[in-house]
């Protein structure tokens, strides 16, 4: 069977669509909420909440690798194999990251306190704004910009707006924290952002940007620790 970009994008449109259909009420809306009320309580009181904060995204993380990892593997399965393999990454990438979170409860690393963080960084909250409003889009058609998004979006039922805040909120503090999740979120954002992209899907224009940028802040940062080690 031959590789056909639109049947792909169609396919990928079903597939989100479906899960919206499925758990948009009242799950979709409760990762909005919950969400929403994390990062307040981040932004009040830091690593305080850091176990809380951990947790949710462990169970957020846990959900979408459920989905997008195990039940996407029968629904790629029946398109067909060839889309099968082109979707094959995801599972994997997926069950690593929700890997990495369970680690991170046990022995934590992640660091929330953004106090004195450099003006610079704070243009990665264009990113996070959308990964969390993450408008509505039909494909071939276009965006459908609207309000009620910000309750009823894909944030938190699609890994890709999920991955948008919480990648952006590590490279506000990038390279502390956890840098093998941080890691992880960037491989994810490129690997996955440009193949669905290219496959029609607009709204990962951001995931692509943001994991270029993790990308740059991992080469960076990994030579100054190079260069410390040497003196």
């Amino acid at each position: 069977m031959n590789f056909d970009v639109h049947v792909f994008g169609e396919g990928f449109h079903r597939f989100v669509q479906q899960e919206m259909d499925w758990f948009t009420v009242p799950l979709g809306v409760l990762f909005h909420v919950l969400t929403f009320l994390i990062l307040l309580l981040v932004i009040i009181y830091g690593n305080r909440v850091r176990r809380l904060f951990t947790v949710y995204f462990t169970l957020n993380w846990l959900f979408l690798f459920g989905y997008w990892g195990v039940y996407a593997i029968i629904y790629w399965a029946r398109i067909g194999p060839v889309y099968l393999a082109t979707f094959a990454m995801t599972p994997i990438l997926l069950g690593l990251i929700a890997a990495e979170w369970i680690r991170e409860c046990i022995h934590p690393r992640v660091d929330l306190d953004f106090r004195k963080i450099p003006l610079w960084r704070y243009w990665i909250l264009l990113i996070i704004v959308w990964g969390f409003w993450y408008p509505t889009y039909h494909f071939a058609e276009g965006f459908v910009f609207q309000g009620r998004d910000l309750l009823f979006s894909n944030f938190g039922l699609m890994p890709c707006p999920t991955t948008m805040v919480v990648l952006g909120l590590f490279t506000m503090k990038y390279p502390v924290g956890n840098r093998r999740l941080f890691t992880l979120l960037t491989t994810f954002s490129l690997i996955i952002g440009l193949p669905t992209v290219a496959a029609g899907w607009i709204p990962d224009v951001p995931l692509i940007a943001i994991g270029v940028y993790g990308l740059i802040m991992i080469v960076v940062f990994g030579r100054k620790r190079k260069l410390v080690n040497l003196k």
